[in-house]
């Protein structure tokens, strides 16, 4: 077929103007016809007949369209197919590739030739988004005619050919992906120099597109291009085109946040030109804000680069401070009750997020002082209540990013924003409450330690500022922030104050008052534990008659937040307090699990978390209600979320509105939509999981397979990184569950393996840190829970070395390259590859731990990697590496011998590493080869002595960043005269190992040490006490350093005692009053504090 009938064609422009009636019914009637008539019978002439359309028919908006319903009707799957072959199912063609090859070549003529004679520009825009379609989806080899005709195009006299021909570029990269850089280069050059505007913004988006599909090289040589670029913005706000305009920075912002160093050379052209955009209040709000948003995404992409641009803050912080005051006054902020009413595009939010994420990118040194020129003179701007309101918020937005700089100031800070609590203005009352809250998240302890009096003594009275319920309310949701990081003897001596007026608040009519209210007793609860039992009986049947009378639909949040508050009350006063309330409340929540049929019930995810702290309150008296809990936890564990593929023509904020959750990611050139909001019930519920299972125990036994068919494929659920860790912290607590079961052995290695080879498939491939991290610390938990003795077998254990081999080279280059490369280092408190190392280190030291020799062969086959760390010069690496060759002599005792003979020469150079990490591992390794090497080992135990006394009389190996070095070395001699002493005389030795004490830090190697240390003195031996006991007043000092340390626990502290007693009681008055005085009066008093003399 090459063409469409005519009668053919009347019958489609009728359904096709039926489509677009104003008549639903008549709309609904057509959209049937097409799938059932059309779609489904007879697609060849579907498609010919909207290609038809589009290139000739007289009608704009038909042309319009078709061209875009081909797009969406060609390109999804075709309906009624059936598999043809297992390798190639059918069911994955679309209607494209089901139509005649005929057919195909057909419409691609005829859209070719509507793209040449197209007058209309947004007509032509949605052709050529159809032919990028086709092409993308069959390809250049199915289309060999179109690149030719393409560049053709770029050269036309005709500016609307040359702007097509790019704006398909832009949205295909791939199609000249085979072009090389230099001819690309040279005709990226020319379209720059067009003379409309539109081309030069069609070649500037076709340039970005490029550079972010090819490689490091290609992007190399087209940075030459990024003036030119740059100019086609400037050309398109000379032209007032704010949309073209707005659609050029888009493109740059990608760009940044793909590649941000090709900026590097026009930063200086790019600030200007940004800061002038933004500055300009008669530009529209969008156009400013993708200006800010291109200047902020280098901020964050590439801080360092952007930290070397002068005055980059000193130019950006006071444009952000000045579009947080672009904010209205209106009565709907005081009479709503949507708390989060703000539209997220506003300016003043904008600039509030400015503020934040500058911060973060460039830190406390950049920015406070700077924003600390324009805070002050705002907060004193008396007549001006918006700038107050800014500079507040300015406070709260920059805190996290400058922590560590501000907390030196904190007190001042303090100070400055609490007497806004009691401003004229409403408003700025809000913003005070806001830094007040977010400042006690941002310094959560410090200030709560040191700042408790004035910040609660001027913020609890704010929850009575009566006439303005939403200032009252944040107030105490600022109090939430504060208690959350408060000791509970830090926030006994306010209670009174805070619950009087929190059960006035609970007792307004303003519900999300009420919900706030409610929201604080729970976390101030939280934080007073037993404390609050006193005002136990005041609240708990306020709270019950919520969850009786509050029924209405209105009233399901406050029910929700009501079910956490009680939970979280009965975990802070125990089960016994909470025990008269404990029926009622399950069967309200059983009532209430009935109810929540809605799925968008906000009672729903409430309910999950609130079973789970009834079942940390109950413990395993929880278990009969496991089956009412467990089938709607499953079912939200189970969710799926939606997806969409979002249509260029598509009204994104009607259709995918983010208030519903929906996010959208470029993939391969198209818009991916996910809604999120299931995923946070999905999280919320995989987690639940973790709590129950490690409750219960044993009682979770009938629920373990079912939990683990849920939660193993969750290890590759890419949607949402919280329930992949979820996930993988599911499955050591359903194993501990199987193991304590008392299930018979084969179904628990059974049950076992099934988890561990999905484990290690996943650590095979697995490229993100954070998960990585988690998946391994999984691994080692579920080996530990499972017990000593092998439990993998050999097959097992191969593919975990290959899997953990392969993710220890990866993490190698990493960490060289990272090593390289001093700019854009890792966010504070992010996984990075050092974190992830230790746990794999964890992970060896489980299976070490519990296969032992079984090990031996995979250990073997990793010595050149493992070689390859010990011989790199980071500490990191090394310190890694001699933390794995520890565990061998600890675990496979003498047979360790062969295995670690290559790393000892290593070690013994590690012992006098500058680096205190290498120097403790090295030290501690040497101890483990001493005690369960065997007598192979004796040699370099010997030549072990010297080095470690070198570290031990080091200067300053007492200092805290070499305490726990030192005093592994310190252990490894104890171990060494202990256990290998066969190649030196240990009488020798002892008098200056004894002069090496105390050990007072690390309370893992403190227990040999002192146990060594009794033992020889029980059996008086001579090298210790020394000549005439001279060696007695220190032997004592050391026994109280230890002690009033607390470094040792039972039995061993009671041994010490004891020896410590019969010591004085053997020495004369006057040398135990000389010994008692040398002992400083608070170390005095803490041995008497403790019962110990």
């Amino acid at each position: 077929m090459s063409s469409i009938q005519p009668e053919t064609l009347q019958l489609l422009l009728q359904v096709l103007g039926d489509l677009v009636s104003n008549d639903n019914s008549v709309r609904s009637v057509a959209e049937i016809q097409l799938t059932n008539d059309w779609v489904s019978r007879q697609p060849d002439a579907l498609l010919l007949g909207l290609a038809h359309c589009t290139r000739n028919s007289d009608v704009t908006d038909l042309r319009a369209f078709a061209a875009v319903l081909t797009r969406r009707i060609a390109f999804k799957p075709a309906p009624h197919q059936e598999s043809v072959s297992p390798t190639a199912p059918a069911a994955d063609k679309t209607l494209w590739e089901v139509t005649q090859e005929a057919t195909r070549t057909e419409v691609k003529s005829q859209f070719i030739e509507a793209l040449s004679h197209e007058a209309d520009r947004s007509v032509r825009n949605k052709i050529c988004d159809t032919i990028a379609e086709m092409v993308r989806v069959g390809k250049e080899q199915a289309w060999p005619e179109i690149l030719p005709a393409l560049f053709e195009c770029t050269k036309s006299s005709t500016q609307e050919h040359r702007e097509s021909a790019y704006r398909i570029f832009a949205s295909v990269p791939s199609l000249i992906s085979g072009q090389p850089d230099e001819a690309l280069k040279s005709l990226f050059e020319e379209g720059l120099k067009d003379e409309n505007v539109n081309t030069r913004l069609a070649v500037t988006k076709t340039v970005v597109a490029t550079m972010m599909d090819r490689n490091h090289d290609t992007r190399n040589a087209m940075m030459p291009l990024m003036p030119s670029m740059l100019e086609s913005l400037s050309a398109l706000l000379v032209a007032k085109d704010e949309a073209g305009l707005v659609e050029g920075i888009i493109a740059m912002i990608e760009l940044a946040d793909h590649s941000p160093r090709v900026y590097r050379h026009v930063l200086v052209s790019v600030l200007p030109l940004m800061l002038g955009i933004v500055k300009n209040r008669k530009l529209e709000d969008k156009t400013r804000q993708s200006a800010l948003e291109l200047l902020l995404t280098l901020a964050e992409r590439a801080p360092n680069l952007i930290r070397k641009v002068p005055d980059f803050a000193s130019n950006l912080v006071p444009l952000a401070l000045e579009m947080m005051t672009e904010v209205e006054d209106d009565d709907e902020w005081y009479s709503s009750d949507d708390l989060d009413d703000e539209d997220p595009e506003d300016n003043h939010v904008i600039g509030e997020h400015a503020m934040d994420r500058l911060a973060r990118a460039l830190g406390g040194k950049v920015m406070l002082p700077v924003s600390f020129v324009y805070i002050p003179q705002m907060l004193g701007s008396k007549e001006d209540w918006k700038a107050r309101n800014a500079a507040l918020m300015a406070v709260s937005a920059i805190a996290e990013g400058c922590v560590r700089i501000m907390e030196v100031e904190l007190g001042k800070v303090i100070n400055m924003v609490l007497p806004f609590l009691q401003d004229p203005h409403p408003r700025v009352r809000f913003a005070a409450c806001n830094a007040v809250g977010q400042l006690a998240t941002d310094f959560a302890g410090k200030m709560q330690r040191e700042y408790h009096a004035v910040v609660l003594t001027n913020l609890i009275p704010v929850m009575d500022d009566a006439p303005y319920p939403r200032v009252r309310a944040h107030a105490a949701a600022a109090l939430v922030n504060f208690c959350e990081a408060a000791e509970k003897r830090t926030l006994e001596p306010y209670l009174d104050a805070i619950f009087e007026r929190l059960l006035s608040l609970l007792n307004t009519g303003t519900t999300y008052v009420q919900e706030q209210a409610i929201t604080t007793i729970a976390t101030v609860a939280d934080s007073a534990e037993e404390r609050f039992v006193k005002y136990y009986n005041g609240i708990m049947p306020l709270l019950m008659n919520v969850l009786r009378q509050a029924t209405s639909r209105d009233y399901r949040l406050l029910r929700g937040k009501t079910m956490e508050c009680t939970s979280l009350i009965a975990l802070a006063v125990g089960k016994e307090v909470f025990a008269p309330h404990v029926q009622e409340f399950v069967q309200l929540l059983v009532q209430t699990q009935a109810d929540a049929i809605e799925p968008d019930d906000p009672q729903i995810s409430y309910l999950l978390a609130t079973w789970a702290r009834v079942c940390k309150v109950l413990g395993r008296d929880f278990v009969p209600y496991l089956d009412i809990v467990m089938p709607p936890l499953l079912a939200s564990a189970k969710l799926k979320p939606d997806f969409a593929v979002l249509d260029p023509e598509d009204n994104v904020e009607s259709k995918y509105p983010a208030e519903e959750g929906w996010e959208f990611v470029g993939v391969d050139g198209q818009q991916i939509g996910i809604k999120t909001t299931v995923l946070e019930e999905k999280c919320t519920a995989v987690e639940m999981l973790i709590c129950y299972a490690r409750e219960l125990g044993p009682g979770f036994r009938p629920y373990i397979e079912k939990v683990r068919n849920i939660t193993l494929p969750l290890l590759k659920f890419y949607f949402h990184d919280g329930v992949r860790h979820a996930a993988a912290a599911t499955l050591p607590q359903l194993v501990s569950c199987a193991k304590q079961s008392d299930l018979e052995q084969n179904y628990l290695l059974n049950f076992w393996n099934g988890i561990c080879v999905k484990m290690v498939e996943v650590m095979a491939k697995e490229t993100d840190m954070a998960f990585l991290h988690q998946l391994y610390g999984s691994f080692a938990e579920s080996l530990d829970n499972m017990g000593p003795g092998p439990s993998m077998s050999p097959d097992l254990l191969d593919a975990f070395t290959r899997a953990t081999e392969r993710q220890l080279k990866e993490l190698h280059k990493k960490l060289k390259k990272s090593g390289d490369e001093t700019e854009d280092a890792n966010q504070e408190g992010e996984i990075n590859e050092e974190a992830v190392l230790g746990e794999i280190a964890r992970a060896f030291h489980s299976i070490l731990k519990t296969h032992g020799i079984a090990y031996r062969a995979q250990l073997k086959s990793l010595e050149p990697t493992i070689a390859s760390y010990l011989m790199d010069p980071s500490p990191v690496m090394r310190q890694w590496a001699l933390c794995v060759v520890d565990d061998f002599p600890e675990f496979t005792g003498q047979h360790s011998w062969p295995i670690i003979v290559p790393y000892l020469p290593l070690m013994l150079e590690c012992i006098l590493s500058p680096a205190p990490d290498v120097r403790q591992a090295a030290c501690y390794g040497m101890g483990q080869c001493a005690q369960h090497g065997g007598p192979q080992y004796a040699e370099v135990c010997y030549a072990a002595l010297t080095p470690l006394f070198q570290v031990i009389h080091e200067p300053g190996a007492r200092n805290k960043e070499n305490a726990y070095a030192t005093e592994n070395a310190i252990s490894a001699v104890t171990k060494i005269c202990k256990f290998n002493s066969s190649k030196f005389d240990v009488n020798a030795v002892l008098p200056s190992w004894v002069q090496t004490l105390p050990v007072v830090s690390d309370k893992a190697e403190a227990p040999m040490t002192y146990n060594y240390l009794l033992d020889l003195l029980e059996a008086q031996h001579p090298s210790i006490l020394g000549r005439n006991n001279i060696n007695m007043p220190h032997l004592v000092t050391v026994m109280v350093e230890a002690l009033v340390s607390r470094v040792m626990s039972e039995p061993n502290t009671g041994r010490m005692v004891l020896t410590l007693k019969a010591v004085l009681s053997i020495l004369d008055s006057n040398m135990t009053t000389i010994i008692w005085n040398s002992i400083g009066p608070e170390k005095r008093k803490a041995l008497q504090d403790l019962k110990y003399l």
